[in-house]
């Protein structure tokens, strides 16, 4: 498959085949015969191996930078930057092309040790932020946690992301969130945050969302990234068919319950990807 499915998603244009859109840069660091360190340590490395992972997998798009912490480190961030700046060069018009930074309120907790000083972080992270923009990402994906997922969404997170999206908005990149180990009785309070696209990972007990509460916050925004477990491959195909069935007026993909890592089995995984095309063919 190609970039079309991801075009679907981003326009709003829902399909019976969804797109795929997986979180795997250590799968990819194994395809390409290295460790994961000495691949992100090389841009052109980097982007090639997941590009080339990208296309044994079937994906509709590539995920750069998903492991925490990668735009928090100054060397860190240069690597990544020139990675996905490669990426969009090369990839861009087979692939739908995302980059990931830490999430403004997850940045706070991990250098400030108090979500409440977010406020400090505001030209940090609008600096990270921008500077992915200016390579022009599909989606700019801020992957957050607890530090949002298990508070209120108040005045200060709703700033803190309006800033951002304004930002991103000069550039005509939307924003995305993958958010994980969340309380489920958040989800239709997302819809606060004015955020396009919200990517669900596993919440707070290692569970999916409900099927309810996504109907209620698949109203009030773009898009939104359902999470599957690809290690297990029958439970992944059970539940995509389940989204398929129970929320067919939303406009969804399939992403990660947790990231594909280097012990996935690329034969039971190919086959899934199979399985998940043929889901509403």
């Amino acid at each position: 498959m190609s970039r079309q499915l991801l075009d679907n998603f981003l326009n709003r244009q829902v399909v019976s085949t969804k797109a795929l859109l997986t979180m795997f840069e250590p799968l990819a660091a194994r395809v390409g015969s290295m460790e994961y360190d000495a691949m992100t340590a090389e841009p052109a490395f980097w982007s090639a191996n997941l590009a080339k992972t990208g296309r044994l997998l079937d994906m509709d798009g590539l995920v750069l930078g998903f492991a925490q912490g990668t735009s928090i480190e100054p060397e860190k961030f240069i690597l990544a930057l020139d990675a996905f700046s490669r990426l969009v060069q090369t990839e861009q018009s087979y692939f739908g092309c995302i980059v990931t930074m830490d999430g403004p309120l997850s940045m706070a907790v991990n250098l400030l040790g108090d979500v409440d000083r977010v406020g400090e972080l505001k030209q940090k992270t609008v600096e990270i932020a921008e500077a992915f923009c200016k390579t022009r990402p599909d989606i700019l994906l801020l992957r957050e946690g607890a530090a949002l997922g298990q508070g209120e969404i108040g005045l200060s997170q709703r700033k803190t992301y309006n800033t951002l999206k304004n930002m991103a908005a000069y550039y005509s990149v939307p924003l995305g969130i993958y958010l994980e180990d969340y309380d489920p009785a958040i989800i239709a309070d997302l819809a606060k945050l004015k955020v396009p696209f919200i990517f669900f990972g596993a919440d707070q007990a290692g569970s999916y969302p409900s099927f309810d509460d996504l109907k209620v916050l698949g109203q009030d925004i773009d898009g939104i990234g359902l999470p599957l477990d690809f290690d297990h491959p029958e439970e992944a195909k059970a539940q995509a068919e389940q989204y398929a069935s129970r929320l067919p007026e939303l406009n969804i993909l399939f992403t990660s319950l947790k990231e594909l890592d280097r012990n996935t089995d690329l034969e039971a995984l190919l086959a899934l990807v199979g399985d998940l095309r043929r889901i509403g063919s």
